[in-house]
């Protein structure tokens, strides 16, 4: 009898650690998919912190668009060290969505917003009426697509076309302090198409940069052409329609393209 009490007594231990190992595992792993999520999908970057969640002055707007513009470039993302490697090779040209939100847990920005950004390629939809940020390298496109100049001399365009056009309060005041992508820009109904001139090859500084509210709308669309140097502008910006800029810009070379459904 006392020996199969003991049984009884070793086999209910051996349950309950059972029970406690098993438990411990799940957690750790739980906590290894959280903290993965948030890595991958709600990176935060240290920034000024807003008091609404979206740019409320020029200035606000400013910071925003110069922090969102940061993380899209390489060096920043490998000094985070919340990617490997491995994990940003696979990125193989960086593009990042920013938004503004609240932080969890920290007194110091109660009730404050701050700038968190994600992958772009890890955000499955875009939110109506939220202001976002995406930021498109420059230097990838070139290097995914194996665009390389004789001569870095040489002229040449990157055009942007977005459907429908993100709704910016700023944009003019930021267009005058060259904040947003310069040279040409024109905004339709339909969307928006800016250009963007170089004189030689593109830096890892440089990106394409887009602002403002998602509209009400199921789809938004972005897509950047490589247009020649011996294309002139002031020409393709002539055109009255919409429709027109986007025929002329599809005859030529498409280097990078998104379509997220927007609910």
């Amino acid at each position: 009898m006392n020996i199969n009490k003991k049984y009884i007594i070793v086999f209910g231990t051996l349950i309950l650690l059972l029970v406690i190992i098993t438990g411990a595992v799940t957690y750790y792993n739980e906590k290894k998919s959280e903290e993965l999520t948030q890595v991958l999908n709600e990176i935060y970057y240290t920034a000024p912190a807003f008091n609404q969640n979206y740019p409320i002055s020029f200035e606000e707007a400013d910071s925003f668009q110069k922090f969102c513009a940061v993380t899209a470039t390489r060096s920043f993302m490998m000094s985070t060290s919340l990617l490997s490697n491995e994990e940003l090779m696979e990125e193989e040209i960086l593009a990042n969505r920013c938004i503004l939100t609240q932080r969890e847990n920290t007194a110091d920005f109660e009730n404050r917003y701050t700038l968190a950004f994600s992958l772009l390629s890890k955000v499955p939809v875009l939110h109506k009426g939220q202001y976002i940020g995406i930021a498109v390298n420059y230097d990838d496109l070139f290097q995914k697509n194996n665009l390389f100049l004789d001569s870095e001399e040489k002229e040449f365009s990157l055009c942007t076309i977005i459907k429908p056009t993100l709704r910016q309060p700023f944009r003019e005041r930021l267009l005058l302090n060259n904040q947003i992508n310069s040279n040409h820009s024109m905004v339709f109904p339909e969307g928006e198409i800016y250009c963007k001139k170089f004189f030689k090859l593109p830096t890892e500084s440089d990106d394409s940069l887009i602002t403002g509210f998602v509209p009400e709308t199921d789809v938004f669309q972005a897509r950047i052409y490589l247009v020649p140097e011996n294309k002139n502008m002031d020409e393709l910006f002539s055109q009255e329609s919409f429709l027109r800029i986007e025929e002329i810009l599809q005859s030529y070379a498409l280097i990078w393209s998104v379509e997220k459904p927007v609910i």
